[in-house]
């Protein structure tokens, strides 16, 4: 039987789901989750979520999606990109050549929107995770490098133990040695907010950024607290006020982003940040805490709080042009 394309629809929605549950395993989703990554998100486009199908039955899926309505600023600075967040073919059609077709179909999809390269599987607004799983689906990478893809890193998720966390003396002395030199960590408050937006603008990632006016917005709402983050406040130089130059967050168990600005790194702000919000989340009741997207460089700080790695990933990029 021949196998066809089509745009995702609302009949296809729940088959996708179960093949999708199928073939990831470790990153099944449900239908909120469905909602609220894809269909939901503003740059959602149906004409590049593929479905493909032998009649009726639903045999492999793609979900590419690009800066359709909102900009991504620094993540696609030319506006040129592309992602795929999750793609799976049904073990019996492997051999047919349909996940080979159903990406050129979806290519073919891109190019006349002026795309010239695509990701595998860092779309930052609603990636699921950053990459491929180098051990669970092994067959996976092997499968994009022969259609083009080449590897260019390796990001990890890592997670720890939070019932026995507790500040360490080593962390208090640094809070009073930065206190003294007039940098002080504290939880934010709704009086901080401009600063707090100042600082991000000016610092951190275009999502970073986008993550925490949704966050922000949030707190209005009741959905979000303000101790959910924590900032670090500069005196230095003094001023009618002080400048926010470094913050932490965490919703649920997931901890991050965080960062600080680049002129008071190395000085102990990260690590009391980390230190405070791992605390505050503990008090909070949570057992465990986890990134779900980090580098090695930051592993290595992260491993200092009882953080190991769980999962390495492979993100994959092409031309397309």
């Amino acid at each position: 039987m021949e196998t066809s394309f089509t745009s995702i629809s609302n009949r296809d929605i729940a088959g996708v789901i179960k093949l999708w549950n199928r073939v990831l395993p470790l990153d099944a989703v449900t239908l909120d989750t469905l909602e609220t990554r894809v269909l939901l998100d503003e740059n959602f486009d149906p004409n590049t979520f593929l479905v493909a199908r032998d009649g009726e039955r639903i045999v492999g899926f793609v979900v590419g999606t690009y800066a359709r309505r909102v900009p991504l600023g620094d993540h696609d600075p030319k506006g040129d990109r592309c992602w795929i967040t999750a793609f799976g073919i049904e073990p019996s059609s492997r051999n047919r050549e349909v996940g080979t077709r159903m990406l050129s179909y979806l290519f073919d999809k891109f190019r006349p929107l002026g795309k010239k390269e695509c990701y595998v599987a860092t779309y930052a607004p609603g990636y699921f995770v950053p990459g491929i799983d180098v051990k669970e689906y092994s067959a996976a990478i092997s499968f994009l490098k022969k259609t083009g893809f080449e590897e260019t890193y390796r990001p990890l998720s890592m997670d720890a133990p939070l019932a026995h966390f507790k500040i360490t003396p080593e962390i208090e002395d640094k809070e009073r040695r930065l206190r003294d030199s007039g940098v002080e960590i504290v939880p934010y408050t709704r009086d901080h907010l401009l600063s707090f937006m100042k600082f991000l603008e000016a610092n951190m990632p275009a999502d970073w950024v986008r993550v925490s006016r949704a966050n922000l917005r949030d707190l209005t709402r009741g959905i979000f607290q303000p101790d959910q983050i924590f900032i670090a406040l500069s005196t230095e130089p003094a001023s009618e006020e002080s400048k926010v130059i470094g913050y932490c967050q965490f919703e649920g168990a997931h901890f991050g982003p965080f960062g600080v600005a680049d002129k008071y790194q190395g000085k102990g702000v990260g690590t009391v940040l980390l230190g405070r919000t791992l605390e505050r989340m503990r008090a909070k009741g949570l057992h465990n805490a986890y990134v779900l997207w980090t580098d090695d460089v930051a592993a290595k700080v992260y491993s200092k709080f009882g953080f190991q790695e769980t999962r390495r990933f492979a993100v994959m990029r092409k031309g397309i042009s």
